[in-house]
């Protein structure tokens, strides 16, 4: 006599099976492939991370980025792992790097139907410390292969996807479409990315602000107000806390986890902002709103600009709709 085998539970699914049980309604055509070899980059790269010390890869290479940064070996290894394996996938037509200059065109022999942007390895200054790092990406589809820069430099709001891959005290894998973010944790004894939170949700209430705070002397006067205001919040009993790690990927996890904000305004010393549009504030903007959360430049998504270089860079926040929407309203009253 058969009998029925009883649905595995969420925590047994990897990140293949997962993607073949979603596949006609969230991964279709070579979608689902991309997907996947980005989980064996991030696997490649994970291990690199753990034995950084030990294969004394540590360390500047001694180069200069075009953001004007000192490149870490590490940051090198990630950049020349994702764009070998995005390649090689026969999924991408075209990809752009935080690390390279320009944007990359794959020969047309082996040439796929997405654009992929990307920050290889965010945080790297961490990286000696062992601190949480991670990589940042986002996926756009192409009618057809790019041949010019412009047609690279999409808005946010075109995105197919976006994800990131955080590697600390595991290594775990985030990615979202436009309505879901599901989160899978690395098994390093089986080597596979196993569903740890499936149809992720950010926390309502806000409990937490990432904020480098000895940045004040460069800010605008609203970003003062703001943070007077929610600082007040704990006269009586403390109910915000700070968090702030100085690794943007690890600081967006944990307030997509425990319901924060990230807040880094442009300011006095960086007049155009920080953080990079196309690599880093556009894919979270993207996994946040999907998460039910927002984000904002100060008077918008920054979903909705349209970059006008490759490594543009923009004022940011991102987290709790509560604390998005009090951003927006300080904004506007300098405005």
């Amino acid at each position: 006599m058969s009998r029925e085998i009883p649905l595995p539970r969420d925590a047994q699914i990897t990140l293949t099976q997962h993607i073949l049980r979603h596949q006609s309604e969230r991964f279709r055509g070579s979608l689902s492939t991309l997907i996947t070899q980005i989980g064996v980059a991030a696997k490649v790269i994970a291990a690199q991370v753990r034995r950084a010390g030990i294969i004394e890869v540590w360390g500047q290479t001694g180069e200069v980025n075009v953001q004007g940064e000192e490149v870490q070996r590490l940051d090198e290894i990630a950049n020349d792992t994702f764009m070998s394996v995005l390649e090689q996938s026969g999924c991408v037509a075209a990809m752009a790097s935080e690390e390279e200059d320009d944007w990359l065109k794959v020969p047309e022999a082996i040439a796929g139907e997405y654009l992929v942007v990307f920050d290889p390895l965010d945080g790297s200054s961490n990286i000696e410390v062992s601190t949480s790092i991670g990589t940042i990406f986002g996926i756009y589809a192409c009618s057809s292969p790019p041949q010019e820069e412009r047609e690279v430099l999409l808005p946010g709001r075109e995105m197919v996807g976006a994800g990131y891959v955080i590697y600390g005290s595991s290594t775990v894998f985030v990615y979202a479409d436009q309505t879901r973010v599901d989160c899978f944790t690395l098994d390093p004894v089986v080597g596979e990315f196993l569903l740890s939170r499936p149809n992720l949700r950010m926390p309502t209430k806000l409990g937490m602000i990432s904020v480098n705070e000895f940045n004040e002397p460069y800010w605008p006067e609203w970003m003062g107000a703001l943070m007077a205001e929610l600082k007040e919040r704990n006269r009586d009993e403390r109910v915000i806390t700070g968090r702030h790690i100085g690794s943007l990927v690890a600081d967006f996890h944990r307030n997509l986890i425990k319901g924060g904000a990230y807040l880094y305004p442009v300011d006095s010393h960086n007049k155009r902002g920080k953080l990079r549009l196309l690599y880093e504030c556009n894919p979270l903007a993207f996994i946040s709103r999907a998460a039910g959360g927002s984000d904002t430049w100060g008077a918008g998504s920054v979903l909705e600009l349209h970059p006008t270089s490759l490594h543009q860079r923009t004022g940011f926040a991102v987290g709790v709709k509560e604390a998005i929407e009090l951003v927006e309203r300080h904004y506007k009253r300098e405005g």
